[in-house]
């Protein structure tokens, strides 16, 4: 019987071995195969429910948070999920009532919690007004900050969130209505981890707010450690600051809007879109370099269109494009979204090309670039694009 139970003992150690041996291996071709795949060509995976995913942020190595939002019917309503590069899976988080009836524009994290900025409609009698909404979410709970923005900003949205070393800042635009008027005045405020608030929107260079216009907002805030690149547009201007945590560097304006923006090694590379001087209703891509006191516009071979991201990381600039498309035959248009890529901005060369796509948000991690977006044919889908870096 000792014989038997040790020669069946054995027998197990030897599958468990097996099992475990089998696993591994499993695993391992699973990861050879991925990394494959993706040296074979752009990975797309569609994130289903969603209709557009707005910003991406990088948690580590093989987690990125995602913000954006999906259709209810005739509404919208703010989503936050996780993607994994290891499996290229993805999950989505309970935001609760928050956002409903509207969207997250952007998120920032700070490698504890994540800040979602957007904005949603809340019905005030028989009217429904926008409110710009934010939130810190954390292990599954919710901190509602919509509270720390002044009420002189509702009805408006946020459009920007950023972490500058040790507070948050939190920018947007907001309706403003003088008599028949409606004008648009962008603001800025700063929130502290102790949830401390200061509203630094009256500190920022005047061509920011005045005269009251239309079109008025900040669209992009990117920091490095303690600086951070304010970004935006007033009246057919882009507006540029820099905000060191105490006061803010003023930059001439151009012509046209600042909607992306990254730190690079070059400086600070913020992009966008500018007009036609024969045709104001045609936009021009819009790229550009801020570095000490001199602002650089590069020029870009796709000459109409949008820049609608920027990222840097380990020597390569990553941009995204929208473009206009005509088909001559048919005389039909549509979009077509292009990732540029390079270690020179001056010499970008294009490594994705899709027709009817967006790819609003860009990052690199790790050997990949991460594009995220969305395609459109009958309705928009969001979509995560994963590039070999």
């Amino acid at each position: 019987m000792k014989g038997t139970r040790k020669g069946e003992k054995s027998k197990v150690t030897k599958w468990r071995i097996l099992t475990i041996a089998l696993a591994l291996l499993l695993i391992f071709a699973g990861t050879e195969l991925f990394y494959i795949h993706v040296k074979s060509g752009p990975v797309t995976i569609e994130v289903k429910g969603v209709s557009t995913i707005n910003q991406i942020v990088a948690v580590n190595n093989n987690t990125l948070a995602f913000v954006g939002d999906l259709k209810q019917g005739n509404t919208y309503r703010g989503v936050l999920g996780e993607f994994f590069l290891g499996n290229l899976s993805y999950v989505l988080f309970n935001l609760g009532n928050y956002f409903t009836n509207g969207s997250v524009y952007s998120i920032a994290y700070n490698g504890s919690a994540f800040l979602l900025g957007g904005a949603q409609y809340f019905k005030v009698g028989n009217a429904s007004v926008l409110v710009p909404e934010t939130i810190l979410y954390n292990d599954n709970k919710i901190i509602n900050l919509t509270s720390l923005i002044p009420n002189i900003y509702t009805p408006g949205q946020v459009f920007s969130v950023s972490w500058q070393r040790d507070f948050w800042l939190i920018g947007g635009s907001s309706l403003v209505i003088q008599g028949s008027s409606k004008f648009q005045i962008p603001f800025l405020i700063k929130v502290f981890p102790n949830l401390n608030v200061s509203d630094v929107t009256s500190n920022l260079p005047s061509y920011f707010y005045q005269p009251l216009s239309v079109g008025s907002g900040i669209f992009t805030i990117s920091s490095d450690g303690g600086s951070s690149f304010i970004g935006g547009t007033h009246l057919f201007n882009y507006t540029i600051a820099l905000y060191d945590g105490e006061s803010f560097i003023s930059y001439p304006e151009g012509l046209g809007g600042i909607i992306a923006s990254s730190f690079s090694p070059a400086g600070w590379i913020f992009g966008g879109f500018t007009y036609s001087l024969n045709d104001t209703q045609i936009t021009l891509t819009l790229l550009g370099v801020l570095n000490g006191s001199k602002v650089q516009l590069i020029t870009l071979k796709y000459e109409v269109g949008i820049v609608n991201s920027i990222t840097y990381a380990d020597g390569k600039y990553v941009i995204s494009l929208r473009i206009p498309v005509i088909n001559n035959f048919t005389e039909s248009s549509s979009e077509e979204g292009i990732v540029l890529s390079g270690s020179n901005l001056n010499a970008l060369n294009p490594i994705y090309t899709a027709t009817n796509t967006s790819i609003n948000s860009l990052l690199v991690v790790g050997n990949h670039i991460v594009g995220a977006g969305y395609v459109y044919s009958s309705q928009r889908q969001a979509i995560i694009l994963v590039l070999e870096h």
